[in-house]
C-alpha cells in the first residue's frame, strides 16, 4: 500500500546576487560573548536546499578524497532536507567569493568546510566576509580561549594564530570543543544561512551534529522523509522498473548503486513499499532505512537471540570485520576465524586433510566442514563459511577465477552453494562478504536464500 503526504508548505523566495532569500530572523550580535551553543530557537520551515563547499587544493589536486560532503548527505538528507550540489574550491585568493556570489543553484544553506586555520592560505574567514559585504573583526574574548588551549598543552600559539579570533562582522561564533579553531555562522545577503567550520574531519564532523544538525531538524522537522529500501544481488534496471510500476507516477525515487552488489531505493516523501519489496524480493531485500546489512544482521541476531561465527579463507577477515563494525555485535559475536592455508583448516577447524586433499580447499565438502568446525568452537548457533579463488591467478578450468564456495551451519542442518563471481580480486572478496552477511540474516529471517536450494529438514 502506498501512502502519501508531506507536512508544511514550500516556502517562497527569490534570487538576489546569487543567494536564495528565506524567511527567518537570526539575533546576530557583534559582541564577544555572542556564541551559539544550539540553533534550535530558529524558527521552524520546511523543505530546505542545501549546499556544500569544500576548501583546499588538496582536494583538487587528489591528494585526499573530499568526505565532508559525503559526511553532510548522509546525515542531512535522511532529515528531509535536499542537497541541491557539491562544490570545491581552492585555496587562491577570490576562488570562494567568487564560489559564493555565483552559485549553481538556490539554497537555504551553505556548508563551508575548511580554511579556517592559521596559516596564509586559511582564507575562508576573508573570502566569506567580502561576499558578505562585511569587514572582519578580531574578538580578543575569543584569542584567549584559543590562547589558553595552547598554554593547556604547554604550547605557546604562534602569532597566526590569532587569525583565527577573526570573523566576518554580523557573524554568531561556534564554539569548537574539538581544535582551535572556532567555525560561524553567518545570514548572507539574502538570508541565506552559512555555517563555516573547520576542515579537520573530527572537528567537522563533530560541529556538523552539534550546529547544522539541530538546525535543519527545527526547518525541515516537519516533512516525511522518503522511505530507503536496501537490495543484495538484484539489477539496477529490474529495481527501477518495479519501482515505476509501484508508484504510477507518484513522485520520483532514485536509485544509488553502491559498491559490492549493493543497492539503494529511495522513495518519494511519505511512501512506504518495504511490504511489496519483502514479497517480491525475498531475501534479497536486506531491509530499510539504509544502515547496511551488517547492522540488520546484527539487529536480526540480538532479537532472535542467535549467535554467529564466521570460518574465512578468501575474505581474510572481512565478514568478522564488517560485523564488529557495528554496536552491540558482542552481544551475538563470539568470534571466528582467518584460515588461509590448508594447515590452518585442518589445524584450527578440524578440516581432514585428506578431503583438502581429494575434494580441494574450493569445495563444497570443505566448507561445510569449516563452517561446522567453527560453531562447535565457539558455541555459537550460526556460522557461515567461505573459500574461494579470489585471483588474478590460481583458477583452472573447473574452477575459475572467481569461484567461491560458501557454506552455513545451524544447529540442525548444513547447507552450501557455489557462487561464479567476476571482478578484480578486491571486488570478488567484498562481493563475498556482502553475499556472507546476505545468507546469514536470511537464515536467521528463515528465508529462502536466493540462488541456494531449498532448505533441508
Amino acid at each position: 500500500m502506498i501512502a502519501t503526504g508531506c507536512a508544511g508548505s514550500w516556502s517562497k523566495s527569490k534570487l538576489y546576487r546569487g543567494w536564495f532569500v528565506v524567511k527567518e530572523e537570526i539575533n546576530v550580535s557583534s559582541a564577544g560573548d555572542n556564541v551559539a551553543d544550539s540553533p534550535t530557537d530558529l524558527p521552524v520551515e520546511t523543505t530546505l536546499r542545501l549546499g556544500v563547499i569544500t576548501v583546499g587544493d588538496e582536494i583538487l589536486e587528489g591528494r585526499i578524497v573530499d568526505l565532508h560532503s559525503r559526511t553532510t548527505s548522509a546525515l542531512l538528507t535522511p532529515r528531509g532536507l535536499e542537497i541541491l550540489w557539491h562544490m570545491s574550491v581552492g585555496d587562491a585568493p577570490g576562488a570562494l567569493s567568487s564560489a559564493l556570489v555565483s552559485l549553481p543553484g538556490a539554497v537555504d544553506g551553505i556548508v563551508v568546510a575548511g580554511g579556517l586555520g592559521p596559516t596564509e592560505d586559511d582564507r575562508s574567514r576573508q573570502e566569506i566576509a567580502h561576499a558578505a559585504g562585511v569587514e572582519l573583526e578580531f574578538d580578543e574574548d575569543v584569542w584567549k580561549q584559543i590562547r589558553e588551549r595552547f598554554l593547556s598543552a604547554k604550547v605557546e600559539p604562534a602569532e597566526n594564530n590569532r587569525s583565527q579570533a577573526q570573523r566576518p562582522k554580523g557573524s554568531e561564533w561556534l564554539v569548537n570543543r574539538w581544535g582551535s579553531a572556532p567555525g560561524f555562522r553567518l545570514s548572507l545577503p539574502g538570508e541565506t544561512l552559512l555555517f563555516a567550520l573547520p576542515g579537520v574531519p573530527s572537528e567537522f564532523d563533530s560541529m556538523l551534529k552539534e550546529y547544522v544538525l539541530p538546525w535543519v531538524d527545527s526547518r525541515a522537522g516537519g516533512c516525511q522523509v522518503g522511505e530507503v529500501l536496501e537490495f543484495i544481488g538484484i539489477p539496477e534496471s529490474r529495481l527501477d522498473e518495479w519501482c515505476v510500476q509501484q508508484l504510477g507516477g507518484i513522485g520520483h525515487h532514485h536509485i544509488c548503486v553502491k559498491e559490492w552488489g549493493q543497492i539503494e531505493v529511495r522513495l518519494p516523501a511519505g511512501v512506504s513499499l518495504l511490504a511489496e519489496a519483502g514479497q517480491k524480493f525475498g531475501a534479497s531485500l536486506i531491509g530499510e532505512g539504509g544502515i547496511g546489512a551488517e547492522a540488520h544482521l546484527v539487529r536480526a541476531a540480538i532479537r532472535e537471540r542467535v549467535t554467529i561465527s564466521t570460518a574465512e579463507s578468501c575474505t581474510g577477515g572481512l565478514i568478522g570485520a564488517r560485523i564488529t563494525e557495528v554496536p552491540g555485535s558482542s552481544e551475538i559475536y563470539p568470534g571466528g576465524w582467518v584460515c588461509y592455508s590448508y594447515e590452518a583448516k585442518s589445524r584450527e577447524l578440524g578440516v581432514d586433510p585428506e578431503v583438502i586433499e581429494t575434494r580441494g580447499a574450493v569445495s563444497a565438502e570443505v566448507v561445510e566442514a569449516m563452517a561446522e568446525g567453527a560453531k562447535d568452537r565457539s558455541a555459537s548457533q550460526l556460522a557461515i563459511a567461505v573459500s574461494g579463488i579470489a585471483g588474478p591467478g590460481g583458477g583452472t578450468k573447473d574452477k575459475p577465477v572467481g569461484t567461491v564456495w560458501m557454506a552455513v551451519a545451524t544447529e540442525t542442518v548444513t547447507r552450501s552453494h557455489r557462487y561464479q563471481l567476476h571482478g578484480t580480486r578486491d571486488r570478488i572478496r567484498r562481493l563475498t562478504t556482502n553475499l556472507a552477511l546476505q545468507v546469514l540474516l536470511a537464515t536467521i529471517n528463515q528465508q529462502e536464500i536466493p540462488g541456494w536450494s531449498n532448505p533441508q529438514s
